[in-house]
């Protein structure tokens, strides 16, 4: 039997250990050790916050909300959304609820809405001329499409649309409805 040299050790045992480290990096890589997702978007507006959307005369305004992917669809997620007019004159409203994807894809929402409302296309129309001064409510939730799927390693945005038009202008030759 021949005897190993003192360098012929050194060797085995690098070896020994770099297998060693191997295994161990690879039975990390396999459980997820190395890997993180971690989203930190912020956000003036909470979804699930109530949210009141002020109109001062002829004019639109968005609010948007963050949602993680994580939605199931046709899931209804609660949301109550007022809008006030608070303009010199009586105003027109309609309004839409969209979310914006990562890949740059816009899709319509369903909204939960009252009688006074009428759904035409994509937009919600309140049925009459809402008051100066006056306060009605829009939405009581928002529910995803039953047929979009949405990828819970990323966030989505809710955004809801609310238009305004003076009420001695004609909105069926304007808006169409």
């Amino acid at each position: 039997m021949r005897k190993i040299s003192k360098s012929t050790y050194g060797f085995i045992f690098a070896i020994v250990v770099l297998v060693i480290l191997l295994g161990i990096s690879l039975y990390l890589g396999i459980s997820g050790w190395f890997f993180s997702n971690v989203t930190s978007l912020q956000s003036d507006l909470e979804l699930g916050q109530t949210v009141n959307i002020s109109m001062q005369k002829t004019e639109s305004k968005a609010v948007s909300f963050t949602f993680p992917g994580s939605y199931l669809p046709g899931q209804k997620l609660p949301q109550y959304i007022n809008i006030t007019n608070n303009a010199d004159t009586d105003l027109y409203i309609r309004a839409k609820a969209v979310v914006f994807s990562h890949e740059q894809s816009e899709t319509n929402l369903e909204v939960g809405i009252s009688d006074h409302w009428t759904q035409e296309n994509e937009y919600y129309y309140f049925d009459e001329p809402l008051l100066q001064s006056n306060k009605i409510a829009f939405a009581t939730y928002i529910k995803l499409l039953d047929d979009e799927y949405y990828n819970s390693n990323k966030s989505y945005v809710v955004t809801i649309i609310v238009e305004a038009l003076d009420a001695s202008l004609d909105k069926t030759e304007i808006w169409g409805y």
